[in-house]
């Protein structure tokens, strides 16, 4: 035992608990404070690339057509010197995190962590459209295995600590604490006691303090229409249907790009195919948190939401095919409140944006198999408290329904049997949410 263990280590199990949860409280801070360090990082390259802080579309709007086509381009060659540079030097091979905790014991490899983030840096900042917050999570993740690996503690599994620092990154990413909460229990840890209960909902609550004080205040996509009780909550119902339906249908869509990976510069190609569709719709670029806002807040017109639809889902399945590291988490919360939004125009419903707000939810709970925290994210993202009943409803339908159809999610890597040949591509997709994570895009 060396002295830091000596020193620290507490004398019984109850001071063993105690102490877990206060350095869980410590671990919250620094991956809250890693995940907006990247964040901040990705901002300012962002500014260095397109001379535009704000929001990647409107940057894409503000520049010439010749720029907002070659700047993914741009990018992806930026992102391909630095996997060159990484597989010279070093290596790329870490594990990501929710695979980490499972079957890894929690060992992440930092500095192969910050090379992927790196790359995904030079991506996102160029419009790539991937999620920024499935690689802010995984670096997250990777400096609280630091973390936990140099100072060791008795009691509390290195596994144990990197799920509270991915609960802290998901409320640091989205500031939505309680969604990181059963983000750590559904999906990185797949089970939780009421005893692990403080070991997330501390340091998700200090992980959203961090983003809250240094970035600004939630809810991040708000929606401030006060939906009442009417016979659109049977719409949302059928919605959920039919989406519990679609989700075992996106995890294909997502790697049906795959063979691009084999192509010489594959990421150029992504980014030309980017730069080109983004000519068509500057929501193109990002991780679709405009897209996302209009169709929120009804904005936008039926047409114009099914074609950025349309053209994001190709561009984000030729980007995670050709091996852009990103999340995909932002991006399907964006298709699931498209499809909601969607469905209300053809229904001819009162209100479709009541829909849109369910699609969300919906959606996101076919797809990660976490319907708890699909149904959390959606109220802290949109501030719709008050309907909080209804999205578990339909959550829980929409997920009974897609795990009757396959067991698999976008975290199938997570499981002891991944389902199969593909399942290392699936660890980009939402917990790659980093290379869900994202980032699957949720602020995002």
């Amino acid at each position: 035992m060396n002295l830091i263990e000596k020193r620290f280590a507490p004398a019984n199990r109850h001071e063993d608990w105690m102490f877990s949860v206060a350095w869980s409280i410590v671990l919250g801070f620094i991956s809250g404070l890693a995940c907006v360090g990247v964040r901040l990082f990705f901002r300012l390259l962002q500014w260095v690339l397109t001379q535009h802080g704000g929001l990647l579309p409107e940057a894409a709007r503000a520049l010439s057509p010749e720029r907002r086509l070659l700047t993914p381009v741009l990018g992806a060659l930026c992102a391909t010197a630095v996997l060159f540079v990484a597989r010279k030097w070093g290596t790329l091979h870490s594990n990501e995190y929710v695979e980490a905790v499972r079957h890894h014991d929690g060992r992440i490899s930092l500095s192969a962590t910050l090379w992927k983030t790196m790359s995904a840096a030079f991506s996102v900042a160029t419009g790539a459209a991937v999620g920024r917050e499935g690689s802010m999570i995984q670096f997250a993740s990777a400096v609280t295995a630091w973390f936990g690996e140099e100072m060791p503690t008795r009691g509390f599994p290195l596994s144990r600590q990197v799920a509270c620092g991915a609960a802290a990154a998901v409320a640091a990413a989205y500031q939505a604490p309680i969604a990181g909460i059963f983000f750590a229990a559904e999906i990185v840890l797949g089970e939780w006691s009421w005893m692990d209960l403080p070991h997330f909902v501390l340091p998700a609550t200090a992980g959203w303090l961090v983003s809250r004080t240094l970035l600004g205040d939630g809810p991040l996509f708000p929606v401030h229409e006060a939906f009442t009780l009417s016979h659109d909550y049977g719409w949302a119902l059928v919605l959920a249907v039919v989406l519990g339906l679609l989700g075992p249908l996106y995890h294909p869509l997502l790697r049906s790009f795959r063979f691009a990976s084999r192509w010489p510069l594959a990421l150029l190609w992504s980014g030309l195919l980017v730069g080109a569709l983004s000519l068509l719709k500057p929501e193109v670029w990002g991780n679709g948190d405009v897209a996302l806002a209009s169709s929120l807040q009804g904005g936008s017109a039926f047409g114009t939401i099914a074609t950025v639809l349309v053209l994001r889902l190709v561009a984000t399945a030729f980007c995670v095919g050709s091996g852009t590291n990103g999340g995909v988490f932002t991006p399907t919360i964006f298709a699931g409140a498209a499809m909601g939004f969607l469905a209300g125009g053809l229904l001819h419903v009162s209100a479709p944006v009541l829909l849109a707000v369910v699609g969300m939810g919906a959606f996101l709970s076919a797809v990660t198999h976490a319907p708890l925290m699909a149904s959390c994210m959606v109220a802290e993202l949109t501030g719709q408290w008050h309907i909080l009943p209804l999205l578990l409803l339909c959550d829980i339908l929409a997920w009974q329904i897609a795990r009757r159809i396959t067991s698999d999610s976008l975290y199938a890597i997570a499981t002891p049997e991944p389902a199969d040949e593909h399942a290392a591509t699936d660890a980009k997709l939402l917990g790659n949410p980093a290379y869900l994570t994202t980032e699957v895009s949720l602020q995002s």
